[in-house]
């Protein structure tokens, strides 16, 4: 990590202080709480993916189209980040549409 922000010329994480300050609330929220993240293969959506999984979410749910990357993102969690109690969903999108509507009717 000091490579990365020395390279965009940081010498502390952004948000770190603001992190560590709420842990216990963040925590708290996210472990009561289902999510769904749209567009979760990406790379910042790959990095949102493992904040919220890294504080046990009761429920997350994640859709992108690339089913390669879908794979990759659960290998990468589950080797660095373990299990959970609750639910980690993936779920590859071929189109817009029916699908789509019965996703969006869980949440």
């Amino acid at each position: 990590m000091d490579f990365i922000l020395d390279l965009i010329g940081r010498s502390k994480e952004l948000f770190a202080a603001d992190i560590a300050t709420h842990q216990k609330e963040l925590a708290e929220l996210i472990q009561g709480s289902r999510f769904l993240v749209i567009g979760g293969a990406g790379s910042i959506g790959q990095a949102v993916t493992k904040e919220i999984f890294a504080r046990s979410p009761k429920l997350l749910h994640v859709v992108d189209i690339s089913e390669n990357n879908m794979v990759e993102l659960v290998r990468d969690i589950r080797s660095l980040l373990g299990y959970i109690e609750g639910e980690l969903r993936e779920q590859k999108l071929r189109r817009q549409g029916h699908q789509w509507s019965e996703l969006c009717r869980k949440f």
